[in-house]
């Protein structure tokens, strides 16, 4: 998968490294010469571009995207997290982010104020990790979905 920033203000993106970049999204681990053919450029010409983009800070790494369910967290649920009124947040945060089922978390608008999408082992695993969230001091509620089957990304 490939990690591209949202801050970057000043880099110019033309047609050709709009697909670049999308088809490094779908596989980042694909040859020069593959992504030379899909965006019809030579291979040292998709190769410069793409290093330009990294230093210019619009591609921002890459990583591997893992099937969750062949390591064991076989199910998927998003968790809505209200905090209780207060200056929490920073603490809460820095609290999830050591928690290895958690594979998306945001602060978001809306009736909640953290949507959160953890992978677990099994409902027990999901019951845990929820049971883990409602003791925190700074959880006034949340509210947990289970997701079904995932349609993009």
């Amino acid at each position: 998968m490939l990690l591209v920033s949202e801050a970057v203000e000043s880099t110019e993106i033309d047609p050709v490294d709009a697909r670049i970049i999308d088809v490094l999204r779908r596989d980042g681990r694909i040859s020069w010469r593959k992504l030379a053919d899909e965006v019809f450029l030579a291979p040292s010409s998709v190769a410069d571009r793409v290093h330009r983009l990294e230093d210019e800070g619009v591609i921002t790494g890459y990583t591997a995207t893992i099937d969750a369910e062949a390591v064991g967290r076989n199910v998927r649920a998003i968790v809505d997290v209200s905090l209780v009124p207060g200056d929490h947040a920073d603490a809460f945060e820095q609290r999830l982010a050591g928690r290895e089922e958690i594979v998306f978390a945001a602060y978001v608008t809306g009736s909640s104020d953290y949507s959160i999408v953890a992978e677990c082992r099994g409902t027990d695993g999901l019951d845990a990790f929820v049971r883990w969230v409602r003791a925190d001091q700074a959880v006034a509620s949340t509210e947990s979905r289970l997701l079904l089957r995932s349609l993009v990304g």
